[in-house]
């Protein structure tokens, strides 16, 4: 028993005429007939009397056809709350994003979203990768942003933008003069600043400096990027940062990689159940409209992986 068949008994019923009913069902007289007919057999009872001019419900039939219109209609409700519930942005939403994104990401969109979405209530929380991951497993938190690609099976992953990674040293006369730097020309300088063990960024900045734990030249010293950067100021050495983390108030002298630019993907991750589309499309709008455009156009990069 299918609903499909349970609307083409009500059909007949209305319109009392193969056809017509058939028509109104966009399908085939023959369809109509096959179906119903089917049905009558599992069923173990005639829905119609075919001998009558129309023909006419039978007396089960009469009342196969009421429960039949009840089952629709609720169908039909189910089907537009569903639609509505989707359609619909209002809620409380738990999202997760790395510290190395939050500090210069989230003050960008949060005044603009809430103002656009005031029922929409996002509560972020600053976690590591992993920590992302197994809470979006064990549906702790309904989204997160991260750097990707995560190769994990239970996630989907909605790519925003690729942001370079920038060289930050103390501001110098040979570093002011520099336009922009090779990934070669940084292994000779001593002394690389980075985040603390369990941040993903930690591990990228090692891919591009080709560089590792045991290398004497690396301090391990700080938590966040903006230490990092201070630790350069006062004493040396240097540290790859994001792009968005570099400003104006800035010490230290930042420069660019040349082509093809080191870059991290920056996406938005879901477990594949979570449903919010919308949430998902008005955020990610949200984020790529205050985003450096060259974050999203440039195609000539070299993308460091997280792990």
């Amino acid at each position: 028993m299918t609903l499909q068949q349970l609307e083409y008994v009500v059909a007949l019923d209305t319109y009392r005429h193969f056809v017509t009913a058939a028509d109104k069902c966009f399908v085939t007289q023959p369809t109509i007939t096959i179906q119903v007919k089917k049905l009558e057999d599992e069923i173990g009872f005639s829905i119609f009397d075919k001998r009558k001019s129309p023909f006419q419900p039978t007396e089960l039939g009469v009342m196969f056809i009421q429960k039949s219109k009840v089952i629709l209609r609720e169908v039909g409700d189910l089907k537009n709350m569903v639609t509505t519930e989707l359609n619909n942005i209002d809620g409380v939403y738990r999202m997760g994003i790395i510290p190395t994104i939050s500090p210069y990401l989230i003050p960008l969109i949060s005044g603009s979203f809430s103002d656009k979405y005031p029922n929409a209530v996002l509560k972020i929380k600053e976690m590591q990768s992993d920590d992302i991951i197994a809470a979006l497993q064990k549906k702790e938190i309904d989204l997160g942003i991260l750097v990707t690609p995560l190769n994990e099976p239970s996630i989907r992953e909605i790519k925003m933008y690729n942001e370079p990674f920038v060289f930050y040293g103390q501001n110098s006369d040979k570093l002011k003069n520099k336009s922009s730097i090779t990934a070669g020309e940084i292994e000779s300088i001593k002394n690389v600043w980075l985040l603390e063990n369990g941040h993903c960024f930690r591990n990228q900045v090692l891919n591009i400096c080709n560089n590792t734990d045991n290398n004497k030249s690396i301090k391990f010293q700080s938590g966040s990027i903006e230490a990092l950067k201070k630790m350069v100021d006062n004493y040396g050495g240097y540290t790859l940062v994001p792009e968005m983390a570099i400003s104006p108030k800035d010490a230290g002298c930042s420069i660019p990689f040349v082509e093809p630019k080191p870059i991290r993907e920056v996406s938005m991750v879901t477990h594949h159940s979570f449903s919010k589309d919308i949430l998902i499309e008005a955020l990610r709008d949200e984020i790529l409209e205050k985003i450096p455009a060259d974050f999203i156009k440039n195609k000539n990069f070299m993308k460091i992986n997280w792990r």
